[in-house]
């Protein structure tokens, strides 16, 4: 993205409208990213309420990634 931006500072009497599609397309997948990782937030936040201690066998945290790891193995055979 920079690059493409750094680009078109060669060419200072072209439209903008390049670097504003350039920008838009980056602060929509800014925005994906950002949606994204407030999901994995309040996935872990809802995790770690309730773990109760206890030990490794009875832990909540790694119950639940190993459910999302066959979840992965699932759709991703190698």
């Amino acid at each position: 993205m920079i690059r493409g931006l750094l680009d078109l500072t060669d060419r200072p009497h072209q439209d903008c409208a390049a670097v504003d599609s350039i920008a838009q397309r980056h602060l929509r997948e800014v925005e994906r990213r950002i949606a994204r990782l407030e999901a994995l937030k309040v996935e872990l936040d809802r995790m770690v309420r309730q773990c109760e201690g206890g030990s490794v066998a009875d832990c909540r945290v790694l119950e639940v990634l190993r459910d999302h790891s066959e979840c992965l193995t699932d759709h991703n055979p190698e």
